[in-house]
């Protein structure tokens, strides 16, 4: 059949009950009540009830100035934003690719800080929190090395410390003490350089440190380290070792002074100190400990004079002081030491004021 009229330039104001064979040459006012088998060639004026199934453009390379109502099927390549040199209120929703190029300037919250001592429980010491163990450790010592020792300004006190501490030591008092000397006693004198320190500053007990003498009590009777390379000074604490009978350090390279109170060391028998480096005068505390039978201090760069105290020595049947720099008279007091007629001989050399020297070889 043909139409029932022809096609008008003009679109009517009703549509046709029936459609014409060819379509009119420009669009209907108004949207068809369903969907045209084919694309028209312009859009129309409302949008369709559903989404089409693909997108309806690429994605850009840059970002748009506000997102699309639907994501496009892969990531634009850059971020979406560049990284801010200050940390946002809220998180991005989706992470960039690479990290910002400057930390934030503080952090978002400070660090949680525990409020609970950690535990440490040491009945031996009265402590339960390693805080309270730490201070008692520093009171004890303190009353050996002195209300000042730990103030940053004595690495060797510090450093037997830190031993004693970081091992977390849990003992009665005087075995705390005589394991903080022991460990002083390799710090002071350099023990890092000596040609043999074996066991020395390990857990081992300080009975099994190498050159380290006590009794069936674990107690330190005497330390032997002649002819191994000991450098530093003599610690002063060493008579805080209360049984100490034996101090034999000979041919090191010990420097300083014999400690002004060496005569706290009232159990020393044996000080054997020869061919070092020590410096000063014999000190006087040294006359009042009455058990000592051998003083070795030959060949150091000792100075001053005799004591007339040497009279109180009455067990000594050893004294070496050659190669030393010391002045004045032999003190009338050592013709009173009759121990040391047991010695094979006695050689004293000493430097008068009248500026010559003079040997002396007693026999008795």
């Amino acid at each position: 059949q043909s139409p029932s009229q022809p096609p008008t330039k003009i679109p009517t104001a009703d549509p046709t009950k029936l459609p014409t064979k060819v379509p009119s040459d420009s669009p209907s006012k108004g949207p068809t009540k369903s969907p045209t088998s084919s694309p028209t060639k312009s859009p129309t004026k409302s949008p369709t009830k559903e989404p089409s199934e693909s997108p309806s453009k690429p994605p850009t390379k840059k970002p748009t100035e506000s997102p699309t109502k639907t994501p496009t099927k892969s990531p634009s390549e850059p971020p979406s934003q560049p990284p801010t040199k200050t940390p946002t209120d809220s998180p991005t929703k989706s992470p960039t690719e690479s990290p910002s190029h400057d930390p934030s300037e503080s952090p978002s919250e400070p660090p949680s800080k525990s409020l609970t001592p950690t535990p440490f429980l040491c009945e031996a010491l009265a402590t339960k929190n390693y805080a309270e163990y730490e201070e008692k450790v520093k009171e004890i010592y303190r009353i050996v090395s002195g209300q000042d020792a730990f103030d940053g300004t004595d690495p060797d006190r510090m450093d037997a410390l830190n031993f004693i501490l970081d091992e977390g030591l849990c003992v009665d008092p005087p075995r705390m003490i005589q394991r903080y000397i022991s460990a002083l006693f390799y710090y002071s004198t350099e023990g890092e350089t000596w040609e043999e320190s074996e066991d020395w500053v390990t857990p081992k007990h300080e009975c099994d440190w190498n050159g380290i003498s006590c009794n069936d009590d674990l107690i330190v009777t005497g330390i032997d380290r002649d002819d191994n390379t000991l450098k530093g000074t003599l610690a002063f604490e060493i008579c805080d070792l209360p049984l100490l009978n034996r101090l034999d350090l000979d041919s090191n390279q010990i420097g300083g002074t014999i400690p002004d109170d060496i005569g706290r060391c009232q159990n020393l028998v044996s000080f054997d100190v020869d061919s070092n480096n020590l410096t000063g005068s014999i000190p006087e505390s040294m006359f009042d400990v009455q058990n000592l039978r051998s003083i070795d201090l030959d060949t150091n760069q000792l100075t001053g004079t005799l004591s007339r105290k040497f009279g109180n020595l009455v067990e000594l049947r050893v004294l070496q002081l050659f190669k030393n720099q010391l002045q004045g008279t032999i003190p009338p007091g050592m013709s009173l030491l009759k121990n040391l007629g047991k010695c094979t001989a006695l050689v004293l050399y000493l430097r008068f004021f009248e500026s010559f020297l003079a040997s002396f070889f007693l026999f008795f």
